[in-house]
């Protein structure tokens, strides 16, 4: 006998309200399988349109914060170039007005050693100019040293000193300019 001849002698010998209550059964489970198939194909969908959703906000948030990053970054250089041009400026001009102050020590310095060797000037001249005359000989024997180095001596440290003081001033300004 064929599987399907037992089968089917076997489907006979079932009363018929066993019969109707397992078709009834089979058609629950049927059904149940279904709808069972159809929540995960909606879940499914749903878990995809929810990644669609989800890929486009996050695009849109990190489009989003590049441009205030970008913006940001340009607010910070125009500052910092503000900042540094200021500095610079600030710089030149203490620079400028050092050596002015300088020139005009210079010339005094040169005006006053002339007054002192013209005749009959006897007036002792504790800082010699530059050597050449009996008082800068005694000057320089004494381990003095002229007053153009020493004014040139002054005048660099003092633009160093300027120097310094303009990068502590920048680093401070930046540093205020700098977002926390």
């Amino acid at each position: 006998m064929t599987a399907l001849a037992t089968l089917a002698a076997l489907v006979r010998g079932i009363p018929r309200s066993v019969g109707l209550a397992l078709l009834a059964g089979l058609a629950l489970l049927s059904a149940w399988a279904w709808h069972d198939h159809r929540v995960a194909a909606a879940a499914r969908k749903g878990a995809q349109d929810q990644q669609v959703a989800d890929r486009a906000r996050v695009a849109a948030a990190s489009a989003a914060a590049a441009a205030a990053q970008t913006r940001l970054a340009a607010m910070l250089a125009s500052k910092q170039a503000r900042i540094s041009k200021g500095t610079d400026d600030a710089l030149i001009q203490k620079n400028t007005d050092m050596a002015n102050r300088y020139a005009d020590l210079r010339l005094r310095w040169a005006a006053d050693r002339a007054d002192h060797r013209r005749p009959g000037a006897d007036a002792a001249v504790a800082v010699p100019a530059a050597t050449g005359d009996a008082v800068d000989a005694a000057c320089a024997a004494r381990g003095w040293v002229s007053f153009d180095t020493a004014a040139a001596a002054a005048e660099a440290a003092d633009t160093a000193i300027a120097k310094d003081d303009a990068w502590i001033a920048w680093a401070a300004a930046q540093q205020a300019a700098w977002p926390d």
